[in-house]
């Protein structure tokens, strides 16, 4: 008997404590509106390959893509910031030439403390139709708000072949 009221209690516990029964910090209105601003202005700094784009990122943002491979399995790739800055740089000239854009719909966004919010959204990179899941840890910092993390869904195959 001792041993189903441990049990119980055990499962009521991890229950309670789960991520899906807990709320996040409630976010203001002023507060969605900021950030909201933020991923707009960083949206449009990508689309329109402003010079100071990585200025959007923490010094050690976390760059993650999660590759679709062919047979539908993912697999995550972490991309050191200094990597991630070169790629950029590199095919900043072919994708102004083919004007390569992405646009973020059914964005979502959510506090999780004081001064960190995490934003999701469906990426739709230049005539794709279905949609690649996007989510984006944005901080609060002295000097306004940065990326921290960014992880998107990809298909770029290559990722998987340049690993560090």
């Amino acid at each position: 008997m001792l041993r189903k009221i441990i049990l119980g209690l055990c499962f009521l516990f991890c229950i309670i404590s789960s991520p899906a029964f807990a709320d996040s910090a409630p976010i203001t209105e002023q507060e969605a509106k900021e950030v909201e601003a933020f991923f707009d202005d960083y949206i449009n700094a990508a689309n329109t390959y402003q010079e100071d784009l990585m200025e959007r990122y923490t010094k050690d943002a976390d760059i993650k893509r999660v590759v679709i491979k062919p047979n539908g399995t993912k697999e995550t790739v972490d991309i050191p910031m200094d990597r991630y800055k070169k790629e950029l740089k590199r095919g900043k000239t072919t994708a102004k030439l083919v004007k390569y854009t992405n646009k973020y719909l059914n964005r979502k966004l959510e506090k999780l403390s004081e001064s960190t919010f995490k934003l999701k959204a469906k990426r739709f990179p230049m005539k794709d139709k279905k949609g690649l899941d996007a989510e984006f840890t944005i901080v609060k910092t002295p000097d306004g708000y940065k990326i921290s993390e960014e992880k998107m869904e990809t298909t770029v195959q290559r990722f998987l072949s340049e690993k560090n």
